[in-house]
């Protein structure tokens, strides 16, 4: 698996998350590039304490999507290599728990601000410059 660069006047927006219980944190990693595969813009950020995968792997979504709708880059195309952040995004189960909590925020914000945007599931390896910035968050 490789990554593919986006559609023509679209941006690619990459998500991760790395975990380190040493740091007792979350570390996020986020890249954007455009139609042409060019590097364009690319963000890392931390949280402690460390917290469940899922959830840490649904903040970085909705922080990368806030991110991009301040930036205001027009049609960004979101992928990460969570596929229960994904599936969840995308399916009709609703909870009370604080990674359903962050999944509704994304989906509001995709509903309101990003409405031509789209989140999609790619394997690890497609994925590997947004972990290398998790890494190093």
């Amino acid at each position: 698996m490789k990554w593919v660069k986006p559609s023509p006047d679209r941006f690619k927006c990459n998500v991760d998350a790395s975990f380190s219980q040493a740091l007792n944190r979350v570390n996020i990693g986020v890249s954007i590039r455009d139609d042409e595969g060019r590097f364009v813009l690319a963000k890392t950020e931390w949280m402690t304490p460390l917290i469940d995968v899922d959830l840490g792997e649904a903040l970085g979504l909705l922080s990368a999507m806030y991110w991009v709708r301040d930036l205001q880059l027009g049609i960004v195309d979101f992928e990460h290599d969570s596929k229960t952040v994904v599936d969840s995004f995308y399916g009709s189960k609703s909870g009370i728990s604080n990674f359903s909590a962050v999944i509704n925020d994304c989906r509001r914000l995709l509903a309101s601000d990003l409405v031509t945007s789209d989140v999609r599931f790619i394997q690890r390896q497609a994925n590997e410059v947004a972990h290398s910035f998790a890494r190093v968050a």
